[in-house]
C-alpha cells in the first residue's frame, strides 16, 4: 500500500483493548512503512500505550453522535489508507465512512455468542479466542499473520518479583468469587508456599481488598488503584494471578504471566479466555451457564444461589496455584 496511515479502532473494555495487542503487532509487522493510529476512548489512553506498533493514539471525549463527528473531524482529519475495525458496530461504521481506504472488520461471532447463552451450544465454526478473531480481520489486509496471543510492551515500574497477586475485582457481580473464599485461598497459599501476597484492583475496590486482606491474617501487600504501568509491573513480576474474568487477567497474560482464571457466569468459549499454555481455568459445568455475555449484576436464578461461583472451593484454587509452581520449575517450599 506504500507510505500513509492505517488507523485502528478499539474503544471498549480494558480486556478488549489489550487483545488488540496481537492485530497491532501484525498490521505494523507487515506494513513497517504505514503510520499506525489507534482510535480508543479516553479512559484507556494509559493503557493503548501498552500495544505495540502504535505511533500515535487518537482519544474520543464523549459518547454521544456529536461526539463521534466532532473526533472524526478534528483527531482524524485526513484519509487513511486502511481502517481495522476491532469494534464492529454502529458507531465504529460511522467513524469510518468517510476516513477512505479499505475496511477490514474482525468477524464478532455475535450470533454464535448470543445462541450459545441461549441455548448452552455453540453453533457455527468452532469458538476462537477474541484476539485471533482480530486476526482475522488483519488477514483481510492480505497480510499472513503469526497465529500468537498478544504481548504488551515492557514497562520500567518495579513490581515485587516472585508474588502471588489476587485480583478479587471484576465488571459485574456474578464474575466476583465470593471474598471470603478470596481470603480462605490466600490464607492457603501464605502457608503452603511462602511467598510475597499481592491483592490487586481498581481504587474503587479498596475497601473490598482491605476487607480480604483482614480476613486472610497474612502478610498482604495491597495495590488499589495503582496507575495502569504500575499494575502491569505487578503482574508482570508476579509468579501468578488468581483472578476472575476480568481485564487484570488480560493484563497479566499480556506480560506472560500465569494465571489461574475463575470463571462462573461467562465461559472461556465466549471468546475471552486465559490463553497461556499453564493458564488454569476453574469452573462448574452447570446448565445455567454460561447465562450472560458479560456477566450480570444478579444471579438469574430463581433463589440467586450463585452457585457457579460459590462452588468453586479455596483448597483448589490453592492446588492450581501448587500446580503452576511445579510445572514452572519454581518449586512449592
Amino acid at each position: 500500500m506504500g507510505e500513509g496511515r492505517i488507523l485502528v479502532i478499539r474503544w471498549g473494555r480494558l480486556g478488549d483493548l489489550l487483545l488488540a495487542g496481537a492485530a497491532t503487532r501484525e498490521i505494523a509487522r507487515a506494513f513497517p512503512e504505514k503510520k499506525i493510529d489507534l482510535a480508543v476512548r479516553a479512559e484507556w489512553e494509559e493503557a493503548a500505550g501498552l500495544l505495540p506498533g502504535i505511533d500515535r493514539v487518537r482519544t474520543l471525549e464523549g459518547s454521544g453522535l456529536s461526539d463521534l463527528l466532532r473526533f472524526r473531524r478534528e483527531k482524524l482529519a485526513g484519509k487513511y489508507d486502511a481502517v481495522v475495525d476491532l469494534q464492529g458496530n454502529l458507531r465504529s461504521r460511522i467513524l469510518s465512512a468517510r476516513l477512505g481506504g479499505r475496511r477490514v472488520v474482525y468477524p464478532r461471532a455475535s450470533l454464535s455468542r448470543r445462541l450459545l447463552v441461549r441455548t448452552k451450544r455453540w453453533f457455527g465454526p468452532g469458538p476462537r479466542p477474541v484476539w485471533r478473531r482480530y486476526l482475522d480481520a488483519v488477514e483481510k489486509l492480505g497480510v499472513d499473520v503469526r497465529p500468537e496471543p498478544p504481548r504488551l510492551l515492557p514497562v520500567s515500574e518495579e513490581g515485587i518479583p516472585g508474588a502471588i497477586a489476587f485480583a478479587p475485582g471484576a465488571g459485574r457481580a456474578t464474575k466476583r468469587w465470593p471474598p471470603e473464599r478470596f481470603a480462605s485461598a490466600i490464607r492457603i497459599v501464605h502457608e503452603r508456599f511462602h511467598r510475597p501476597i499481592l491483592l490487586i484492583g481498581a481504587r474503587s475496590e479498596s475497601d473490598l481488598l482491605e476487607r480480604i486482606a483482614g480476613d486472610a491474617g497474612a502478610p498482604i501487600e495491597i495495590a488499589a488503584g495503582p496507575p495502569l504501568r504500575q499494575s502491569a509491573a505487578l503482574l508482570r513480576d508476579a509468579a501468578i494471578l488468581v483472578t476472575n474474568d476480568s481485564g487484570l487477567m488480560h493484563l497479566a497474560a499480556g506480560y506472560g504471566t500465569p494465571v489461574v482464571a475463575l470463571f462462573g457466569a461467562t465461559v472461556p468459549e465466549l471468546g475471552f479466555g486465559p490463553m497461556g499454555e499453564k493458564d488454569i481455568v476453574i469452573s462448574r459445568e452447570l446448565p445455567c451457564r454460561p447465562c450472560s455475555l458479560h456477566g450480570t449484576d444478579r444471579c438469574p436464578l430463581p433463589d440467586e444461589s450463585y452457585v457457579c461461583m460459590t462452588a468453586i472451593e479455596p483448597g483448589e484454587v490453592a492446588e492450581a496455584v501448587g500446580r503452576i509452581l511445579r510445572d514452572s520449575g519454581e518449586g512449592v517450599g
